[in-house]
């Protein structure tokens, strides 16, 4: 996309959200509310007990059991990752690059404006599935569920659940522990489960490997192998993936190559790799039907990482602040609550500092 019509869209953007900021007296009418510029809520009433046949389950009493678990478990690694991340640029590194940085997802800035419609398909399954477990967990546990809606932040989409505060205030430690981990945890499995999902799907359903270079005066070069090409086979055997290539690169030194030419042509050639290098850059030849799933497919592994990872470290106003909160506030009493304040005021101060690191903003 070229360069003016970027800036159409981000004009067409902030004059969108000026209308609506302008508009928002009128809005509350629909019951829509743009409390502040850029964040635009529905929120309604909604049913004080969510689906009882599952949430006063036997099973799902377990699985707050684990959600307490799992949700400490991304706190920890939220944290982890922030102080991690931080020592990579302090720390001398023998390269010239960290190893690990953050950057925030800016469609048309950090990502392309392709990928923006599977981000935001992905990400609007992951937060109403995290709100979801939210109502379930507030139900379990005898808090009844007192509003819910959707949002819009930006382009981002949203969803949340609001238990009835009183309910809420009155109940055990457990209790608002269940559930506030129970959405944090929903994003770590569902990160669990699209993560094989990335490694593997490529290889499922590949049809070949697709050559996205050539270097000069190799072997592949030298048999007029061009960007483009796709190895089908190599001896007779489909090849469907890099690591098979690699495979019987490493095994031979002479193989004969099925080539779909650029062209559309097909033909077979003999190659003589001497040194088990071809000469090649490759990466998958996936059907464009399925770039659009692994595409989706990276989106939800990715959201629900980021999600649990940084929703589960206290940072204020996450999930995981607010059990940090909670069990402060039972070690240490009324200072376990200041204390808490304190320390995730910071640790938001280095996740942002971490931020500006990663993506060179600060010299």
């Amino acid at each position: 996309m070229i360069e003016a019509e970027i800036i159409a869209i981000v004009l067409l953007f902030f004059v969108a959200w000026a209308l609506l900021y302008l508009a928002r007296k009128r809005l509350e009418k629909f019951g829509l509310n743009v409390p502040i510029p850029f964040l635009l809520m529905y929120k309604s009433k909604v049913r004080d007990i969510w689906f009882p046949s599952i949430s006063l389950s036997k099973g799902y009493r377990y699985y707050e059991k684990a959600a307490i678990v799992l949700s400490l478990i991304s706190m920890l690694g939220g944290i982890i990752l922030i102080f991690y991340i931080i020592s990579e640029f302090i720390v001398p590194h023998p390269s010239s690059q960290p190893a690990v940085s953050l950057t925030p997802i800016i469609p048309g800035v950090t990502i392309s404006l392709s990928q923006t419609p599977f981000l935001l398909l992905a990400l609007g399954i992951s937060v109403a599935l995290h709100e979801i477990m939210h109502a379930l967990s507030a139900t379990s546990n005898g808090i009844k569920v007192r509003n819910g809606g959707i949002l819009l932040l930006g382009i981002f989409p949203g969803a949340f659940v609001e238990p009835d505060e009183e309910s809420f205030n009155s109940s055990t430690l457990s209790k608002k522990v269940k559930v506030i981990a129970a959405g944090i945890a929903m994003n770590l499995i569902l990160a669990a489960i699209f993560f094989p999902l990335t490694l593997f799907f490529p290889s499922l359903v590949s049809q070949g490997v697709l050559i996205e270079g050539v270097m000069k005066d190799s072997a592949a070069y030298n048999a007029s192998i061009s960007s483009g090409d796709i190895i089908k086979a190599i001896d007779g055997q489909t090849v469907n993936s890099p690591y098979q290539l690699g495979n019987y690169l490493d095994k031979n030194t002479k193989n004969s190559y099925t080539i779909l030419l650029a062209n559309g042509s097909e033909e077979t050639i003999t190659i003589n790799t001497p040194n088990h290098f071809l000469g090649v850059y490759v990466t998958y030849d996936i059907p464009s039907i399925w770039i659009d799933v692994y595409t989706f497919i990276f989106w939800m592994f990715t959201i629900n990482f980021s999600l649990a990872l940084f929703n589960g470290a206290p940072l204020v106003i996450t999930d995981g602040g607010k059990i940090f909160t909670e069990l402060l506030k039972r070690a240490l009493g009324s200072n376990g609550e200041k204390i808490s304040l304190y320390f995730q005021a910071l640790l938001i101060l280095v996740f942002v500092y971490t931020i500006l690191l990663s993506n060179h903003l600060l010299g």
